[in-house]
């Protein structure tokens, strides 16, 4: 039997547009995706927290638009475009991992609402859940360098989102 994990997440906002989805729609769907991640053997097995013994996993949710991901990208990985994520993986990129207090922070995912609404096809709220799904798969310490790895991360987001 697996052990229960708390979840420990912000949500926030700085996007000062139309948002086409609830806001308070997306927060208690963010664990369900954990969730389902936790559940898929090859992600559990394989995380960057994997062999730690800990209580809970912490990630904070930024919604902002495409002025502010386009100086985030430049300025963190000298690409000068807006784009539709971008994730500081804290706990995946550290060479000294420590767990204090049994707690785990996992970092941060920045979504551009603009570039989410721009790339949209079934609606912007699943938009959203995919690129939170993405997010939280990087956090969880998966990269896309190869396009191997970009096809497991797709495939592992796509069914996470559709089993919704």
């Amino acid at each position: 039997m697996k052990k229960k994990i708390k979840y420990l997440y912000s949500i926030s906002s700085e996007y000062e547009g139309e948002y086409d989805f609830e806001l308070n729609e997306i927060e208690p769907l963010v664990s369900k995706i954990i969730d389902s991640l936790i559940a898929i053997d090859e992600i559990s097995l394989n995380a960057c927290f994997a062999q730690f013994d800990f209580k809970s996993l912490s990630l904070d949710i930024l919604f902002t638009d495409d002025n502010k991901i386009q100086e985030i990208n430049r300025d963190y990985r000298n690409k000068n475009t807006p784009t539709d994520v971008i994730t500081f993986a804290l706990f995946a990129d550290d060479d000294f991992k420590t767990v204090p207090d049994g707690d785990i922070y996992l970092g941060e995912i920045l979504i551009s609402v603009d570039t989410a609404k721009a790339q949209a096809k079934e609606g912007v709220q699943k938009e959203i859940l995919t690129l939170i799904c993405h997010g939280i798969l990087h956090l969880f310490g998966f990269d896309h360098q190869t396009d191997e790895d970009y096809n497991f991360i797709v495939n592992i987001q796509d069914r996470v989102i559709n089993g919704l």
